[in-house]
């Protein structure tokens, strides 16, 4: 039995807007004959897919089977398309990378303009995801992804390369500042913190940075005051600045020179490696493969004045991966 391939497509069309009518509209056809497609597929495979439910479309329990396996299609011809149109000399491609707060805002668009001065025909997208990462990467939505979490992922590989340390901020004058020795956690306790938040509700999840610092303090018997959480190591830089409290982040995250903002070291402090995240199968373009590579040599970082520091277990050279 041969499965047409535009039924297919109308039907994961349908699948995804619940509407044959929105179905149509992607894909620049008719409603009837989406529909005339769908009921094609279904006499095929002889079971039905749909069913209406008021003006929506549900799939039934072999249509959702019948998805996952279009979907997987879907996947492989675009990898195909990908794999023919992909450019050996990197003078043209697109790259989609996904990332952790601190990586998004402070790592990756250091690397993706060292990329870019050699490869200026390269398009690159980055996407502060968060705890989305891994399922992005995972699913296809991003070609690669950098963050914190090296918590094992089905399907992917998570490989370190860069090795991150915390430092505190207070604003301009502030004692920390000024103080001799490291600050401990007890030192914080008439202090106002700044922290990176909120929880993800969906997941119950806080971020990797906040769960370091919530540990730290956990360690020292100390339960920090904090009022305010804001979800954007920018904007929590602003708030220090601003009076808000003071605030514990990554060191990549502050440049030397910025105005108004003090860095200060704490005792003990937390550190962490960021890791490659990358799917563990499959084809992967040479424009992928040449920025992930990138990447992971630290090359960019040469002379950047915020010291990157490579992982002690990573040799900067990214593994082979499984086709």
């Amino acid at each position: 039995m041969k499965i047409n391939s535009m039924a297919l497509r109308c039907f994961l069309a349908v699948a995804r807007h619940e509407s044959y009518t929105r179905a149509a509209q992607e894909l620049g056809t008719s409603q009837p004959g989406v529909h005339q497609y769908v009921k094609r597929l279904e006499a095929d495979l002889k079971t039905k897919l749909v069913e209406t439910h008021g003006k929506r479309v549900v799939l039934t329990e072999h249509g959702r089977v019948v998805y996952q396996y279009a979907r997987r299609v879907e996947d492989e011809e675009s990898d195909l398309i990908r794999y023919l149109r992909d450019d050996n000399s990197l003078m043209q491609g697109q790259i989609r990378v996904a990332g952790g707060t601190t990586a998004s805002e402070f790592i990756l668009p250091t690397i993706a303009v060292a990329f870019q001065r050699r490869h200026p025909g390269i398009d690159i997208r980055i996407r502060v995801a968060d705890t989305e990462t891994d399922n992005g990467v995972a699913g296809r939505i991003y070609d690669l992804g950098v963050t914190s979490d090296d918590i094992p992922f089905p399907g992917l590989d998570k490989v370190p390369f860069l090795e991150d340390q915390l430092i505190g901020i207070a604003p301009e004058g502030h004692r920390f500042a000024a103080a001799k020795k490291p600050i401990a956690p007890k030192d914080f306790i008439n202090e106002h913190l700044v922290r990176f938040g909120p929880v993800d509700t969906r997941t119950g999840r806080i971020a990797p940075i906040q769960d370091l610092v919530n540990n730290w303090f956990a360690d020292g018997g100390v339960q920090p005051r904090s009022v305010l959480a804001i979800g954007s190591l920018q904007g929590i830089k602003r708030a220090v600045r601003d009076g808000g409290g003071v605030a514990i982040i990554s060191r990549y995250a502050m440049d030397p020179a910025v105005a108004g903002l003090e860095t200060f070291p704490i005792a003990n402090a937390p550190s962490r490696n960021f890791v490659m995240v990358s799917r563990d199968h499959g084809w992967e373009s040479n424009v992928v493969r040449a920025f992930r590579e990138f990447a992971m040599s630290l090359e960019w970082a040469k002379g950047d004045s915020r010291e990157f520091v490579p992982t002690r277990s990573s040799n900067g050279v990214a593994r082979a991966r499984t086709v």
